[in-house]
């Protein structure tokens, strides 16, 4: 294949930086790199690949976008902090995400400015991704470009001369495939070599001047730039910038008004140059085999998994298999747990002496931890699954399938996304609601997101179904838990589909929107990657609401231990007086005064108080204070319970809290998770919005209380009407 040297522009114009339009790359003890791409190109296989389990999730200053770091070693003496950007197809920015793309690349102040910019560009979807990477190239910072999918190109018939693209583009081209962790080592090496160069010389992809004229230097004094593309930036989006102040704005307002500044205008001429550019560099690196290329495997699935009715019923069978899997892989792990919990509290039951710090260990942190680590199987099952699932561009078609049912709701296809990272969670399902434009159908998102049932519920639908359901196997293949379980995560779907049709009819807006979506190549699920994520997830459920669980657990211990003193003093008086009569029933009376301090306790009255509220539901006051706790998360209830039962049964240490839960009785000796109760229970829990994370989080991406008072108040209608409803069909 021919080779030329890279194409120069003739215009020379006036710099608002050096004259030669070089960037000096100044060392750091940790070398910053930002990894930047079009969605589905490769670039979180490649931060995995390059970070493994040196990650950090948090939240970019002052915006709750997701913000992914991670430590790689490049050399034996140097390591590079790897900073995963947003995806997005371009620097002019739609949407949050994208506003964070822009200022972390733009804003030389930010502290997370890189030193040096990774561009993963798509082989098999070349021409789109060099527009993105040449508009990268142009903010003349350092960059390396992730050439990703050969192998999909292949497939497709396009062959890419790398060398020969390499020489047009200007910059470094490595090709990696992240998935089977070929040319990181390539790459790191590239990375090392690019920063140990004082300067990097290159010529902008196109003259930006030309487009504007050179009256786009006099940006610069105004806000300070390094380069003649990101004053043309600063330009089109200086409203949008959050680093520039209100006088800047009025002075670029005025700058701009006063050359005629057309910023559609300039935009589109851009992108025309761009495309010209990028068309003369293909026709000197890539050669097509076949321009009328066969159907790739990807396409001929798409015809079976996007059929309007095939393609529904694969769906089905998929969230079946998945939800039968949470139950039966995670079975035995979880046996494991709950019998290594009760043998080590029996252990230490019988090695301590009887007093406070015994019942606070047992009781209190040991019932606090078994609540925790017990459902760890389900939620690394759970999040293995959705990665296995996203990873095989799988969880792209689930959204283009919905889209006609989310239409019917008055929502889009940008709904789905959302909606199905709520079966994760509810608060970066709310956040990921911003790649939807349109104002109203972000709303009525926002505003059914946590009715999908997330994996805070798991434990509490885990406990209740084992409780109540018996684990039967349907047509001897089928479990039955597993069927109610999948039952209540499709009722949680369908239910927020009419409370958005609901919605639509009350919150209106004149805007239309459009749902445009890329399907990616199906792939083999990337394995390191699914036992990366699960690791995480479990580690963040156990750092996080393992905290939160532990904390209220060893309170509810005290809360739960101690009460009034006379109320105290008079139980243990009554029981004093008992045991001198009936010195043979000493054990049964023993547990009888457990259970008398436990209700005369802080937390016993406290249950007491609203049991005339729960009591048409069919739930004691015990079950009262576990709703109250879990308003904290509601994975709660598991600890709370765990507490409860134990500082209740002083003789239960060796057993398991599903045993005890079994076993409770109302003082009418009738049992207290009865199949009413406990369907009760669950509905009661699928609705209810019980988690403080969430109102927060609304009430940060709204602006106002308003909204998160009323998501509050109509799922609460929902929760008690429907546990009510339930118990006195089935009582």
């Amino acid at each position: 294949m021919p080779a030329i040297d890279m194409l120069q522009t003739d215009y020379t114009a006036p710099a608002p930086v050096s004259a030669n339009a070089t960037t000096t790359a100044t060392p750091s003890p940790v070398l910053k790199v930002a990894l930047v791409g079009n969605p589905n190109s490769g670039k979180s296989s490649l931060f995995n690949a390059l970070t493994g389990l040196r990650q950090k999730v948090g939240n970019f200053p002052g915006v709750t976008v997701d913000k992914k770091t991670g430590l790689t070693v490049l050399t034996a003496h140097r390591q590079a902090k790897i900073i995963d950007l947003p995806g997005t197809y371009s620097l002019y920015p739609k949407g949050a995400d994208e506003v964070v793309t822009c200022e972390v690349l733009l804003n030389p102040d930010n502290t997370d400015s890189p030193d040096l910019i990774i561009v993963i560009v798509d082989a098999s979807n070349l021409k789109r991704n060099l527009l993105f990477a040449s508009q990268i190239m142009d903010l003349r910072r350092p960059v390396i470009i992730a050439l990703t999918m050969l192998d999909i190109a292949a497939k497709k018939g396009i062959s890419i001369d790398v060398a020969a693209l390499e020489r047009q583009m200007g910059v470094p081209i490595v090709p990696i495939n992240p998935r089977r962790n070929k040319g990181i080592s390539q790459l790191k090496k590239t990375l090392a070599a690019v920063n140990s160069s004082e300067v990097v010389r290159r010529s902008d992809f196109i003259d930006i001047y030309a487009l504007t004229g050179d009256w786009l230097a006099g940006v610069a004094p105004i806000v300070p730039a390094e380069s003649p593309y990101a004053l043309l930036h600063l330009a089109c989006n200086y409203t949008e910038m959050p680093w520039v102040h209100a006088a800047q704005r009025i002075q670029m307002n005025a700058l701009l008004g006063e050359h005629g500044f057309a910023k559609s205008k300039v935009q589109a001429q851009e992108v025309l140059r761009r495309y010209e550019r990028i068309d003369r560099v293909m026709q000197q690196s890539v050669a097509t085999v076949n321009p009328l290329r066969q159907s790739i495997a990807s396409e001929k699935l798409d015809k079976v998994l996007l059929h309007p009715l095939w393609g529904n019923l694969i769906l089905l069978v998929v969230l079946f298999l998945l939800f039968q899997s949470i139950f039966w892989l995670a079975a035995y792990p979880m046996d494991w747990i709950e019998q290594g919990f009760g043998w080590l509290g029996g252990a230490l039951g019988s090695l301590m002496p009887d007093n406070l710090v015994k019942d606070l260990l047992i009781n209190g942190v040991l019932a606090g931890l078994s609540g925790v680590a017990v459902f760890i199987p389900q939620i690394m099952i759970l999040f293995g699954c959705i990665t296995i699932l996203e990873d095989s561009g799988y969880m792209a078609r689930i959204s283009f399938l919905s889209d006609r049912l989310m239409r019917s709701a008055g929502l889009s296809g940008r709904s789905v996304m959302p909606l199905i990272s709520g079966m994760a969670c509810a608060v970066p399902a709310v956040m990921a609601a911003r790649s939807i434009q349109n104002k109203k159908e972000r709303l009525i998102t926002i505003l059914v997101t946590p009715l999908m049932s997330c994996s805070a519920r798991l434990p509490v639908y885990t406990v209740l179904i084992s409780l109540v359901v018996p684990p039967k196997m349907f047509g001897g293949i089928f479990n039955v838990q597993g069927l109610v379980l999948m039952g209540l995560y499709l009722l949680g779907f369908v239910s927020a589909l009419l409370v958005a049709k609901l919605m639509s009819w009350f919150v209106k807006s004149r805007e239309r929107s459009l749902f445009l979506m890329e399907l990616p190549v199906y792939r083999a699920p990337r394995w390191s990657n699914v036992g990366i994520t699960m690791l995480e997830k479990a580690k963040i459920f156990v750092t996080q609401a393992g905290k939160v669980i532990l904390v209220i657990s060893i309170l509810l211990w005290g809360l739960a231990t101690f009460g009034p003193p006379e109320r105290m003093a008079a139980v243990e008086k009554e029981y004093a007086l008992l045991k001198q009569q009936q010195p043979e029933r000493l054990e049964q009376l023993n547990i009888e005064e457990q259970n008398a301090r436990l209700q005369h306790s802080f937390a016993g009255m406290a249950g007491h108080a609203i049991e005339p509220i729960i009591r048409p539901l069919g739930y004691d006051w015990k079950i009262g204070i576990a709703l109250i706790t879990s308003f904290a998360a509601r994975e709660v209830f598991v600890g709370t319970m765990a507490t409860l039962y134990s500082v209740g049964d002083p003789g239960a240490d060796d057993r398991t809290l599903r045993e005890k839960m079994r076993e409770a009785r109302l003082p009418d000796g009738r049992p207290v998770y009865t199949l009413a109760t406990g369907i009760s229970l669950v509905l009661f829990y699928v609705f209810a919005m019980q988690c403080m994370s969430t109102l927060a989080i609304v009430r940060r991406e709204t602006g106002t209380w308003k909204w998160p008072a009323v998501m509050f108040g109509y799922m609460f209608v929902l929760a008690y009407a429907s546990a009510w409803v339930a118990y006195q069909l089935l009582k």
